[in-house]
């Protein structure tokens, strides 16, 4: 009995050990902090060495952990930041305070994106080429609209408004772009046209462009068959952030003096913008306005020449003007850790015109074709409400939306509203205990309505497109896709995902799987190798199908069999992690290869059923198979290299061969009725019989070479002098009927083609000076004022010269 009761009372003694020893331990809390900015870090892994268990700071850098006495090793990461070990002793305290700096590593070296799998990652693990512009390599150059921004990234161009990547598109007259755009991962293409408005898109606020090469339509969607650009924008920090900026610039006359379309005072661009960033209690916001004015280089139809008509109903020629303003709000939810929410809007209105066709290539180089002018105004708004979710695990659950609303008085038949409205829930989850495998889950719909006459799909009794009658149409795309990503070794990352898209619009309804997968291997410690194959899908867009106007005397035409477009994309691509003294850098190689089925291209032939003269135009068409490949090299850098010298850089090549696999096959038969016996006639399409050069089998409208450096040194932080060189190479292949029209619109395209077939070399100049919290700048595009056309029968901008001013408060 005696020993009975010892044992009881041991045990007791024990179990009240246990529990004394399970009391000690001692709630460590504190904030996460950027030891440059003394930024709060959010949502930093918090990890006890040895041990399976953590946590996240909140999303305003705050963590607490429960830590048993004695010394602990806490471990933290975050993407952007150097890893750290935190040697702790706790010595019995039952609450300590801890703030923790965290070192981030060089710029170059920590480049973070969102665009490549959904979900933030070092740009370098992706299995994807990316390209990324910071906001001060964006802000440099004073760029008017973010387009011209984008312009300065290697294997992307900007032709005629419309985005191309690696020769993957040629001219389409704005619409059926086959590169997503999007701000901040949602698409901001017009659901009517299938096209982005340059001018209307974030410029101030954005804090980095990612560009995506190379077919995303798994992660993105109908039109990111060849890549997307995704425009991310800025959130406020602890300290207040206010910024002015005004600018003034001048045209200077073209090289050919005599062709100069004004008379008396240059031309003059000057724009305005104020924008505000903060934080005040746990609302971020910002806010801003945009104005810009831009009296254009481009002018009306000559009046008195011989044989030139003027145009009777817009001759002013081409400008812009715009107002805009924007705003940015996020609530950090104080009850429920991790939840955010908030409402993002984009309002503008525009006045402008657009020219498709040059007068003549001499004198009438910088002027309009007559009827080729079209005048636009345009009101448009997105609103963008949002709710997140991110819990301590890393998971996440997000909830994005899209109101975006158009409404354009124009002439020319080019009067219509739009309004498209996208909806996306998106869960991100990483299992632990499968080794931290990653699955990005998500559902999407973007519903489009059209109304108005540039989309009416409706002819004329003569078949042409003068029937100047109001049309309707609705589109849907519906989609649902997943991904899973998982690391093994600690230096192979496996990715495969899919996606189904639902489409419909009037009577085409599809239904299409795709997939892609790939692989990243850290080969050492600053080399990737890549791999990755992915399909693409690209639906029409309204536009293309319907497109009912006229421009020049030639006609839009509708085709309402046009069907969709697929591909089968690989790549295989090394980047290099390099670091020379201070400075840091990325190389990066790749060469790709792309197989299209039903080609889509705006091919010009002879659709209406009147004269030759009313019934020659445009009509997009399927036009058989197609293979672009080729290679894509980059460079990247930035940092100190010397004492108070810091030096940025960023340059890359492209070469794309795109060619037509069967130049021969008939890829579209037009039964016509004819004025003049016989009655009825088919005409046939051919790569071959529609092309101005088949050598090659070259696609038409393509810019094979592309070469882009940007250079900029910094003294002592305060003088900057940039430097951007970029090479267009020749467009060897347009439409053969341009050639043949030569004689009736006097272009003489055919001519300045044969002068001018060794591509072009363009410089930009900028200097600048920082003292206290202004910055001046002067800053020449097309230095040396040369003359080149990156589309035909159009003229680029001549020389411009204009000086900044910036406020930074």
């Amino acid at each position: 009995m005696k020993q009975y009761f010892l044992f009881l009372l041991s045990l007791l003694i024990g179990l009240i050990s246990c529990i004394e020893i399970q009391a000690q331990t001692c709630l460590v809390q504190g904030k996460i902090l950027d030891e440059q900015t003394n930024d709060a870090i959010p949502f930093v892994n918090i990890g006890i060495k040895g041990l399976a268990t953590g946590t996240f700071s909140d999303n305003q850098g705050n963590y607490q952990i429960e830590l048993p006495m004695g010394v602990t090793t806490l471990v933290l990461s975050c993407v952007g930041y150097e890893k750290q070990e935190r040697r702790l002793n706790v010595d019995g305290a039952r609450e300590i305070s801890i703030n923790i700096m965290m070192t981030p590593v060089s710029n170059e070296l920590s480049t973070i994106v969102v665009s490549g799998s959904k979900y933030e990652q070092k740009v370098e693990k992706s299995i994807a080429t990316i390209e990324v512009l910071k906001s001060p390599a964006i802000m440099a150059s004073n760029p008017t609209s973010i387009d011209k921004a984008i312009d300065k990234i290697p294997g992307i161009t900007i032709v005629n408004n419309e985005p191309q990547i690696r020769g993957g598109s040629g001219f389409s007259s704005g619409l059926g772009s086959r590169v997503q755009i999007m701000v901040d991962d949602i698409p901001i293409l017009r659901g009517d046209a299938g096209r982005p408005d340059w001018g209307f898109l974030p410029l101030d606020d954005v804090e980095q462009v990612e560009v995506v090469k190379g077919a995303s339509s798994v992660v993105y969607g109908s039109s990111a068959i060849t890549g997307a650009v995704n425009i991310r924008t800025a959130y406020p920090k602890e300290t207040p952030e206010t910024k002015i900026n005004s600018f003034i610039g001048m045209y200077s006359k073209p090289d050919r003096s005599y062709a100069t379309p004004w008379s008396g005072m240059n031309p003059i661009i000057y724009g305005l913008s104020l924008s505000h960033m903060q934080q005040s209690g746990n609302l971020d916001f910002g806010f801003g306005v945009n104005l810009y004015n831009d009296q254009g280089y481009i002018g009306g139809t000559p009046v008195g020449v011989k044989d030139a008509v003027a145009d009777s109903v817009f001759n002013k020629g081409v400008y812009t003007k715009r107002g805009k303003i924007y705003f940015n709000t996020r609530v950090r939810n104080k009850k429920i850790e991790g939840l955010t929410y908030g409402i993002n809007g984009n309002g503008m209105y525009n006045d402008n015109s657009e020219n498709y066709f040059w007068y003549d290539a001499d004198s009438g180089l910088y002027r309009s074709y007559p009827g080729a002018l079209s005048h636009f105004k345009q009101f448009s708004f997105y609103v963008d409400p949002y709710i997140k979710y991110f819990n301590k695990n890393g998971n996440s659950h997000s909830f994005r939306n899209r109101v975006y609303y158009g409404n354009t008085d124009a002439n020319n038949d080019q009067s219509n509203r739009f309004i498209t409205v996208y909806d996306e829930y998106q869960h991100t989850h990483k299992f632990k205990k499968a080794g931290d495998l990653i699955m990005v889950v998500g559902i999407t719909n973007i519903y489009s309505h059209s109304y108005g006459k540039v989309f009416s799909g409706i002819l004329a009794d003569n078949g042409t497109t003068t029937a100047n009658q109001n049309g309707e149409f609705d589109s849907e795309n519906l989609a649902v896709y997943a991904q899973f990503e998982k690391q093994f070794f600690n230096r192979l990352t496996i990715l495969l995902g899919g996606r189904w898209e639902y489409y419909h619009i009037a009577d085409l309804t599809e239904n299409k799987p795709i997939f892609r997968a790939g692989l990243n291997l850290q080969a050492t410690k600053t080399t990737y190798l890549r791999f990755s194959v992915g399909q693409g899908y690209r639906a029409p867009s309204i536009g293309e199908r319907y497109i009912t106007t006229n421009s020049g005397g030639f006609g839009f035409y509708p085709n309402p069999d046009l069907i969709s477009e697929t591909c089968l994309s690989y790549e295989l691509g090394a980047k290099q992690l390099f670091r020379i003294g201070k400075w840091a850098g990325m190389a990066d190689v790749s060469g790709f290869l792309e197989n299209y089925d039903h080609y889509v291209e705006l091919t010009f032939g002879i659709w209406g059923h009147d004269t030759l003269a009313k019934s020659l135009g445009f009509r997009f068409l399927n036009t058989g198979p197609a293979r672009i490949y080729g290679i894509d090299a980059s460079l990247g850098g930035e940092g100190k290299i010397a004492r108070n010298l810091s030096m940025s850089l960023l340059v890359g090549y492209t070469y794309s061969v795109p060619i037509a696999l069967k130049p021969d096959e008939v890829y579209y038969t037009s039964h016509q009725k004819t004025l003049a016996p016989p009655l009825e006639k088919d005409r046939l399409y051919t790569y071959a019989n529609s092309s101005s050069d088949t050598s090659g089998n070259i696609l038409k409208y393509r810019i094979q070479s592309l070469f882009k450096s940007d250079l900029e040194l910094t003294y002592k932080k305060r003088f900057s002098i940039g430097f951007t060189v970029k090479y267009y190479g020749y467009m060897k292949n347009i439409d053969i009927f341009l050639y043949q029209m030569e004689p009736a619109m006097h272009s003489g395209i055919k001519k300045y083609r044969e002068d001018n077939n060794d591509g072009n070399y363009i410089a930009d100049i900028r200097l600048s000076y920082s003292f206290r919290d202004f910055k001046f700048s002067l800053l020449v595009n097309n230095f040396f004022n040369t003359e080149y056309s990156l589309r035909p029968m159009t003229i680029e901008s001549p020389r411009t010269t204009s000086l900044q001013v910036t406020l930074h408060i």
